[in-house]
């Protein structure tokens, strides 16, 4: 704070000496921040849910096309290519992971669904979750399949039937599936439901794509040896239309793909801008009026001695006192919101410390901008031409 004889804090007297000012200034800047925190934490979930599907992948590298961009479009090579991968020095195993699209049948409102299918070897599969090995005698019953909990609840009563003891019956591209296992993965742009089955039914419900194409190669490498010298030697001897990845370099393609190819990115980055600016808009109003109505207390100030510096330095203060009044309420309100955005969604939305000094650092530098353009009148000030 400005202090005058080291005793009166000028900048906050300046704002509280009108209340309802500063209480309409305080949430102006907290719906702003607000809105900010919501894009922020919607796209954060959103590329985090992305790579879910990645993290549980049962390997240290993976065996993808050159040409391939997301997990939800994948692209077929030959099996025969992975086979090979076995055979260098360091690798302990190697799987296959089909990937398909399919329309699940919500057998309670007959309407379809777009689901996610991945298909596993049971013996070693591609995927880590838990209940692929405690339960692999289910997974490997014909048309036999495990249900992704997180999925959207338009895919029907299967997580409440399957908790009664149940098996959920429905149809996967016309024929009968049965849900018998539920296992909690999450949402991807990619679908709205999530499903595993045994690489057997996967060619049951998939019977165009032929038994020697896949569409992700796991490789497992031993902890011993250098993954990135497992993935230079593999890399030495795989055509020009394939290329091994580490798990990142995985979840790096993922999150470049939606970020940069599609208007996810640009939406989200013109709400963050949206926010900030109504949040500079509300402060450079309050302090310019505050400026403009005070105007002859300050040419007094000036014609005592106080320079710009002075001056000019307790609208600064002014607005820095604002933007940090404002963070606190809007970064509870911002958790009230993100609690309810689990609640609708499923999307795993937090407050971090990361991205609650973001948005601070932001409101900061904003607020400060926008004290600094509304001190523009001051900064010109003669007091000869006010009294």
């Amino acid at each position: 704070m400005n202090l005058i004889g080291g005793r009166t804090p000028v900048a906050w007297l300046q704002l509280s000496h009108r209340p309802l000012r500063l209480l309409a200034a305080v949430a102006g800047v907290s719906f702003a921040n607000v809105l900010v925190f919501f894009q922020l934490g919607l796209s954060g979930s959103l590329y985090d849910s992305q790579k879910r599907p990645i993290d549980q992948i049962n390997g240290q590298l993976v065996l993808v096309p050159k040409r391939y961009t997301n997990l939800g479009e994948p692209l077929n090579f030959s099996r025969a290519q992975l086979v090979r991968a076995r055979g260098v020095q360091g690798v302990v195993g190697v799987t296959p992971l089909y990937i398909g699209k399919a329309d699940w049948l919500n057998r309670d409102t007959r309407q379809s669904k777009q689901a996610l299918v991945f298909g596993v070897n049971p013996e070693n599969p591609a995927l880590k979750l838990p209940i692929l090995r405690e339960k692999k005698a289910l997974l490997e019953r014909p048309n036999s399949l495990f249900f992704d909990s997180a999925s959207k609840k338009a895919a029907g009563s299967v997580v409440q039937t399957l908790a009664m003891g149940n098996s959920y019956l429905t149809e996967i591209r016309g024929q009968q599936a049965k849900a018998v296992g539920i296992f909690k993965l999450g949402l991807t742009f990619a679908a709205d439901i999530n499903l595993i089955m045994s690489a057997a039914n996967f060619q049951t419900y998939f019977p165009e794509k032929s038994n020697d194409d896949i569409q992700l190669g796991v490789i497992q490498v031993s902890p011993a040896v250098n993954e990135k010298q497992i993935q230079a030697t593999i890399s030495s001897f795989l055509g020009p239309s394939l290329q091994v990845l580490t798990i990142q370099q995985l979840k790096d393609r993922e999150m470049s793909h939606w970020q940069r190819n599609t208007s996810f990115g640009l939406i989200f980055n013109l709400g963050v801008l949206v926010g900030l600016a109504v949040g500079g808009i509300i402060v450079y109003q309050i302090l310019y009026s505050d400026v403009g109505d005070h105007l002859s207390e300050y040419a007094t100030m000036k014609a005592m001695g106080y320079g710009n510096n002075f001056v000019v330095g307790i609208i600064l203060q002014e607005s820095l006192l604002l933007a940090s009044v404002a963070f606190l309420p809007s970064v509870l309100l911002s958790m009230v919101l993100y609690q309810v955005l689990v609640r609708a969604t499923g999307l795993l939305v937090a407050m971090t410390v990361g991205r609650a000094l973001l948005v601070f650092s932001l409101t900061l530098v904003l607020c400060g901008a926008s004290g600094w353009l509304a001190t523009g009148k001051l900064r010109r000030l003669d007091p000869a031409e006010v009294f």
